[in-house]
């Protein structure tokens, strides 16, 4: 019996079939080619940093180990630094006057250790001062890879289920299409032949033919990334870009990941299989990030201690990700009244879970959050005003700053451990250096897991030592910079935001009455009272932070009334400040009384002065009391402290007050970065750069003005 074919149509359909596999294999084959062109370019930036290096080591370095190297001969010959001599072959070194056959060998041997020694543990470092080809080329690379990951992952999952199969069926059918293989086929192979054009067909009208359509019209759509966006891009997202990094360089098996650093092998594997639902996080996480949200779901209960500055938060908020995508509905934060803003804000940026604010005895906030579920944010001062039913639980309970019930007797501690009762998972988090003080962590610790508590407790006398670090490895996770950002840029910022009591908000609105667009910018600061001011409390919570971490802090205000208030506020850990009428000999004087002083030392700059000038790499954390109206004045600011010769991750923060000029001004900045460029312009005169600030200052006046006139009586009721 004649087995029936359609050639012409069984040769389209495999024309198809190929083209959609060669599609699916060059999309998943993207990964493989980041990973290559990443690895190009930061062997580009490692050679050039390693260049730098060796040009700042002089070549005295030779002789260390005081061998007898004629370092004058070098010298006379021209070579002063270490990266002339590694650039020299024997014979060269052999021609330098006064070094013989054995002293060449011996030089051009302890050259090449040195080299070595200075390449080994080199980190890829962006800066946005150098936008080499090398560095462009590799944020290039990054932000391919964010814009086509999802596509590259989705092919690499369609190729994994169907190509070897599509293949095997592509052979089988091709006889059907072909007028001499159908000729000289047997009966057996015609009918596999087009049971196998049918089966092509199908996947081709079907499930797999729709996916590829799909991937490859999204593909195709990606917009090819602008470099000089892309720097801009990476100068406000840096994160994403190492997070995405990060990725690339572990797939080629060259990165040391310290994210466990000191913890037990076999812990460490079962954080690693704990699974992690991410689908609903806005943000990409560092891995050492991803290994903290791990640890924090597998083992329950747990105190996070990372360093300041490696994001703490959103490590909580992609554990809550996780659980609500397993079915949890109700998580709560308690903070201190300070950062109760800024949790609220954070995981609204980060996540889709909704946000309620408990403040005081709120029991209409309460009851909301119990009916409708998501985060509810609160403070210590208001968990012992509210209670919850006795058969309510929550999936996870977090202690910001946890170090605030080291105090058993206290009242906040009391209601903080009757709320822990009620939580499935507890997690306390603390940037302070807990090592130090012993009995502080066991009571921290007793609060989570009092099995351990009990052991470390014997264990006190040798706090330092690695078996005291093992025995608190279940439940107390810390992470340095040093540990986890060795390749990470220097500079991380943050936004401090502050909720305004009511004297604070009187002083407001009395300055945007009076259309006073200065006194409105002296927001918190000008309320005379600094027990009362929202960002000098934080301010004073940040640097005491700062000298627990072994930081020293710069302070920048553009009014001199906010120096003044800071100065006041800080006593004698204070320097300056530093303002427009200091004399340069009196501004290097405090500069280097400054660089002295010990841990916790602050100096206070007026941000016009203090923003040029200076070298002031003593500090690693910058303050900003407000936000600036011309943004190259707080980078010039920031590069005071963070330039050559600093050898800390520098930590920028920016106080701002919520429902404020802050906002206003941060908005506008964000969406007409161009037009504040261009009214601020390092070449525009005096009085033009007045002019514009006048003119945005009444744009911000009537903003403001008529937000307050629609939401004024929210804000009071809420």
């Amino acid at each position: 019996m004649a087995i029936k074919r359609d050639k012409q149509q069984i040769r389209d359909i495999l024309t198809l079939i190929e083209q959609f596999d060669d599609s699916v294999c060059e999309i998943a084959s993207q990964a493989s080619r980041q990973e290559d062109a990443a690895a190009a370019a930061m062997k580009e930036l490692c050679d050039a940093q390693l260049h730098d290096v060796l040009r700042g080591m002089d070549v005295e370095n030779i002789n260390r180990d005081r061998l007898g190297i004629r370092i004058a001969s070098l010298r006379s010959a021209g070579i002063t630094n270490m990266e002339q001599l590694c650039a020299l072959s024997i014979d060269e070194i052999n021609s330098v006057k006064g070094i013989g056959d054995e002293a060449a060998w011996l030089i051009y041997t302890l050259a090449g250790r040195i080299r070595q020694e200075a390449a080994t543990g080199l980190r890829v470092r962006v800066s946005l001062d150098d936008r080499s080809e090398a560095a462009t080329s590799l944020l290039l690379t990054a932000k391919t890879a964010m814009v086509t990951g999802e596509a590259v992952r989705k092919a690499q999952a369609v190729y994994d289920e169907y190509h070897d199969v599509l293949r095997a069926a592509y052979l089988a059918a091709k006889p059907a299409g072909s007028t001499f293989g159908w000729l000289f086929a047997s009966a057996e192979k015609k009918k596999a032949a087009v049971d196998a054009s049918l089966y092509l067909y199908s996947l081709l009208t079907g499930d797999y033919g729709e996916c590829v359509r799909e991937l490859t019209a999204a593909y195709d759509a990606r917009k090819i990334p602008d470099p000089a966006l892309v720097w801009e891009d990476y100068k406000r997202n840096s994160a994403a870009y190492y997070a995405q990094l990060d990725k690339l360089d572990r797939a080629l098996g060259t990165r040391i990941d310290n994210s466990y650093s000191g913890l037990p092998e076999e812990l460490v594997r079962e954080v690693e299989m704990q699974p992690l639902y991410l689908d609903a996080l806005h943000t990409a996480l560092r891995p050492y990030q991803e290994f903290g949200a791990r640890y924090i779901l597998r083992q329950g209960k747990v105190l996070l201690g990372d360093e300041m500055g490696l994001g703490k938060t959103v490590q909580a908020i992609a554990a809550m990700v996780s659980l609500r995508a397993l079915g949890a509905t109700h998580f709560m934060v308690v903070c201190p009244a300070s950062v109760l803003v800024n949790w609220s804000r954070e995981i609204a940026k980060f996540s889709d879970l909704m946000v309620t604010s408990i403040r005081g005895g709120d029991l209409a906030a309460v009851q909301k959050w119990r009916a409708a579920g998501g985060v509810a944010v609160t403070t210590y001062e208001s968990i012992s005003r509210f209670s919850l039913p006795e058969d309510f639980s929550f999936s996870m309970l977090v202690a910001d700053e946890a170090h605030y019930v080291k105090n058993p007797a206290a009242l906040r501690t009391q209601a903080l451990l009757i709320l822990r009762r009620k939580a499935e998972r507890v997690l306390f988090m603390t940037g302070t250096p807990l090592e130090n003080r012993v009995d502080e962590m066991c009571f921290l610790v007793s609060c989570l897991r009092a099995d351990i508590a009990g052991q470390i407790r014997e264990m006190k006398y040798i706090s330092s030592a690695p078996q005291f670090r093992e025995k608190l490895a279940p439940v107390y996770l810390r992470r340095t910079r040093e540990d986890v950002l060795s390749e990470l840029p220097e500079l991380v910022e943050q936004e401090q935001w502050c909720e305004m009591g009511l004297s604070e908000w009187e002083h407001y609105m009395l300055s945007v009455a009076a259309e006073n667009f200065m006194a409105m910018r002296q927001v918190s600061w000008d309320v005379g009272d600094l027990k009362k001011s929202s960002k000098a409390r934080r301010l004073l919570e940040l640097c005491d932070e700062a000298k627990e971490d072994g930081r020293k802090v710069i302070v920048f205000s553009y009014f001199r009334e906010t120096l003044r208030a800071v100065h006041e506020l800080l006593g004698g850990r204070a320097f300056g400040p530093i303002t427009g009428s200091v004399s340069p000999v009196r501004r290097q004087e405090l500069v280097d009384a400054f660089a002295a002083a010990g841990d916790g030392a602050v100096l206070i700059c007026q941000v016009q002065a203090g923003g040029t000038g200076l070298n002031i790499q003593a500090a690693s954390v910058v303050i900003f009391c407000e936000p600036q109206i011309k943004p190259s004045m707080e980078t010039q600011a920031v590069s005071r402290a963070y330039r050559m010769g600093q050898l800390r991750s520098v930590l920028v923060h920016r106080l701002l007050c919520d429902n404020t000029v802050d906002e206003r001004i941060l908005e506008l900045l964000r969406e007409k970065q161009d037009i504040f460029d261009s009214f601020a312009e390092e070449s525009t005169a005096g009085c033009e750069y007045m002019r514009a600030e006048k003119s945005i200052g009444a744009a911000i006046i009537q903003l403001e003005k008529e937000r307050l006139a629609s939401e004024l009586p929210l804000l009071l009721t809420e």
